[in-house]
């Protein structure tokens, strides 16, 4: 009895002991499961971290860098080790304000998001959207900074990009208005002038004109002739000349137009033009009247002397990367002087009609030049720095060089 008593007791100790091993086994797989799910997780995050466009950095709360994904690496060029071997504080920021900015914040328990410029190794600028996170740990408490950096160079340039042909075609609408209405004052401003030329004709032929008043006559007829050239001015800026286009070798033009500009005065010339300058489709004459109109202001910014330089050359594409609607590329020519430069706030003016700073302008010149340039399919800008000089730049689709 005894010993079936045992013999029973064992193999139920048995039974249990190989259900509890079983149990275990089991345990074991669903942990092992468990494990390779968060080590997959985990290889998936990092895959995605390491695989992300954007540059991500992770940082403790001390400053220190932890961790920087290949953007990371790729855009800025530090290493952890070597950002870490820097003393200064948040070296990547170039604008310190900003900097200062982000510490606080992150300091206080808050995001910060907004754009800046970050410095890289090679000592360059990225414009970036910065958005800098607090890492929590489970109880909530801040365990390190997550930065999280998109260049936004691409972006800041279609931006431009778009600024500028909104602010091109702003100003050929609003050229169009004003050649309209200018084209108007001077069919009925040029009729009134014929009849004051011809009284002042009539008044001449008087007999007995007193001295006094046969020379205010001739005062009176240079006015009205002075007049008259106001009145061409209109005309030409209303019609914008009206082209007669055929192919045209800017050379010579460019050469002639700058060279009497600056003669009697005392700024030196200088020229720097391709030998292999394609020819442009246009009118010559008008070319010369816009070389020429820009490099007299150009000598007139430098009453002390200075220096004009005229450059041209061949190029493909735009500011824009663009091609002209019509011809293979572009030729660019640009006149520099070293005067006095153009005050920022007039930057945006000088092409448009009646503004002028000078004292006997009529604010025409620039904008016939304009006006010229765009009827060619080309463009007009400029680019100044007060007390360094301004530099305008015409852009003209070229024609192939077998025309």
């Amino acid at each position: 009895m005894m010993v079936a008593a045992l013999a029973g007791a064992l193999a139920w100790a048995l039974l249990r002991e190989r259900r509890r091993c079983r149990r275990l086994a089991e345990e074991y797989r669903e942990h092992r499961r468990s494990v390779a799910g968060v080590g997959l997780t985990l290889n998936r995050i990092r895959q995605a971290v390491e695989s992300a466009s954007d540059a991500i950095g992770i940082g403790d709360m001390h400053g220190i860098s932890l961790y920087h994904n290949r953007a990371h690496v790729a855009l800025f060029g530090y290493t952890v080790e070597e950002l870490n071997a820097i003393s200064e504080d948040m070296v990547l920021f170039a604008d310190r304000a900003v900097a200062a900015a982000i510490h606080a914040s992150i300091r206080a328990g808050y995001s910060w998001v907004g754009e800046t410029e970050v410095r890289t190794k090679d000592g360059r600028t990225v414009p970036c959207l910065v958005r800098a996170d607090i890492i929590r740990d489970d109880l909530g408490r801040p365990a390190g900074i997550f930065g999280v950096f998109t260049d936004v160079t691409e972006r800041r340039r279609m931006q431009q990009m778009l600024d500028r042909k909104a602010a091109e075609t702003a100003r050929a609408n609003r050229l169009e208005a004003m050649g309209m209405l200018a084209g108007g004052i001077a069919h009925d401003f040029g009729n009134l002038i014929m009849a004051m030329v011809g009284n002042v004709e009539l008044l001449k032929m008087e007999p007995g004109m007193p001295a006094e008043g046969a020379r205010r006559l001739v005062e009176l007829e240079r006015a009205v002739w002075r007049a008259n050239d106001v009145t061409k001015q209109l005309v030409n800026f209303a019609k914008g000349g009206e082209p007669r286009m055929g192919p045209v070798s800017l050379e010579r033009p460019l050469r002639e137009a700058a060279t009497y500009a600056v003669t009697g005065s005392s700024v030196e010339l200088g020229f720097q033009i391709a030998p292999d300058l394609r020819k442009v489709t246009g009118d010559e004459g008008q070319l010369v009247q816009v070389v020429n109109n820009i490099a007299v202001n150009a000598v007139q910014a430098m009453p002390g002397g200075g220096r004009l330089t005229i450059e041209a050359s061949n190029q493909d594409a735009g500011p824009d990367g663009d091609a002209p609607a019509a011809g293979e590329g572009w030729v660019r020519v640009s006149i520099s002087d070293t005067g006095s430069g153009i005050a920022p706030e007039n930057l945006g003016k000088i092409f448009d009609p009646f503004f002028t700073t000078k004292d006997k302008g009529t604010g025409f010149g620039l904008a016939t030049c304009y006006t010229i340039i765009k009827k060619h399919g080309g463009r007009l800008s400029v680019e100044s720095e007060l007390g360094r000089g301004t530099t305008f730049l015409i852009l003209l689709p070229a024609i192939s060089a077998s025309s």
